[in-house]
């Protein structure tokens, strides 16, 4: 079972002056207890959070960086798809990873969100070219709609190394936590409706829009982001648990109490990214 990306091997990128430069958004609500020696995370304007009432908070990304991992597993055995990654961090500054306040999205498999993105049909069968359990299109020529979760093929978490002094890590849910804990299985989701979401226009060569999807070709099972390329999600929605609570619901084991919850995004005034992959330098571990 795969999990959060609370250890995936990140690129500083410290060289070069386009290092880090790209445009994007990730504010919303969070709360942190024991945030500081100060106490609980407090907004700037005073308001501390609670789990019941959480605190604005602006993550104000200034910083984007991307790691395209070449993994030489298979995605699936015999599949002959390969299970690339790319690791996509929002940063609220070039400093150090343990210095910063960090969005991580971490795409566990490329191919996956790579069809998902390209919204190829098949001209024989008519049945779309991706998963609808982890994607969703609105429109032919608009960014595809990929779920957010521990077990999806896209993760993401957040740390506050710069606001708080806690290590504390949130990662993002797309169905309600307890999980295992709940007496009845989550929903169904329709429409993309899921609790933590990313929509990609642009990732990498993925993007076809300049043809019909019934002309689109295949995405290949090589498919991998490269250095150079764009990527741009117009829009995401993220709601975040601490990861302690999300691990403990994945073990069947008794749930903790949360000290760290978020939501961030939901429109792209709140929550986008724009930037092309840039070679930088030396290596860090997150968070």
């Amino acid at each position: 079972m795969r999990r959060p990306a609370a250890l995936s091997l990140l690129v500083l990128g410290l060289g070069g002056c386009s290092i880090g430069k790209g445009v994007g958004a990730a504010s919303g609500s969070l709360y942190e207890y024991g945030c500081d020696e100060a106490g609980d995370y407090c907004a700037p304007t005073g308001e501390c959070g609670t789990e019941a009432s959480p605190a604005p908070y602006d993550l104000k990304p200034r910083y984007f960086a991307g790691e395209p991992i070449d993994d030489l597993r298979q995605y699936k055995p015999g599949s002959g798809i390969m299970n690339n990654r790319v690791v996509i961090r929002l940063q609220r500054s070039g400093k150090q990873i343990e210095l910063n306040d960090v969005l991580t999205f971490d795409i566990a498999a490329s191919y996956e969100v790579g069809r998902c993105v390209r919204g190829r049909v098949d001209p024989d069968t008519g049945q779309p070219d991706w998963d609808p359990a982890d994607c969703y299109r609105a429109s032919d020529t608009g960014p595809g709609r990929v779920r957010v979760q521990y077990d999806a093929d896209v993760h993401a978490a957040l740390t506050l190394h710069a606001t708080c002094t806690a290590n504390v890590v949130a990662s993002a849910i797309s169905a309600p936590v307890p999980l295992s804990y709940a007496a009845d299985p989550p929903p169904v989701v329709a429409n993309g409706a899921w609790e933590s979401w990313v929509e990609l226009q642009e990732l990498g060569g993925a993007a076809q829009a300049d043809r019909a999807p019934t002309e689109r070709e295949p995405v290949s099972g090589k498919f991998r982001i490269d250095y150079g390329e764009r990527i741009y999600a117009t829009s995401f929605f993220l709601t975040l648990i601490d990861d302690h609570v999300v691990s403990a619901a994945i073990n069947n084991r008794p749930k903790p109490d949360p000290q760290m919850g978020a939501t961030l995004g939901g429109d792209p005034t709140t929550g986008r990214f724009d930037f092309d992959v840039q070679r930088g330098q030396g290596a860090q571990f997150f968070p």
